[in-house]
């Protein structure tokens, strides 16, 4: 019950803070996604572009916008199959 109550509270404050609804606001966060892939034996992981509404809303709720490269690992060697 105090989990439901907790995200009650986040959502009410996300409206009051931005001024959406909260539908909208799950909409324009839904948008943003971390992209990952393999390239020359490399891991690669982004994020998507922020367009601007997107970016309005991050900081009417004082989140800072995510780097745009999360994450680069080398491809660990994997020994050869005896």
């Amino acid at each position: 019950m105090k989990l439901c109550m907790l995200a009650l509270q986040v959502q009410r404050t996300a409206e009051i803070r931005t001024g959406l609804p909260w539908a909208r606001i799950a909409h324009l966060l839904g948008t943003l996604k971390a992209v990952r892939y393999v390239a020359e034996g490399r891991t690669i992981v982004h994020r998507t572009k922020i367009a601007g509404e997107l970016a309005d809303l991050l900081k009417k709720l004082g989140i800072p916008i995510p780097k745009q490269l999360l994450a680069v690992t080398e491809a660990a060697d994997t020994p050869a199959a005896a």
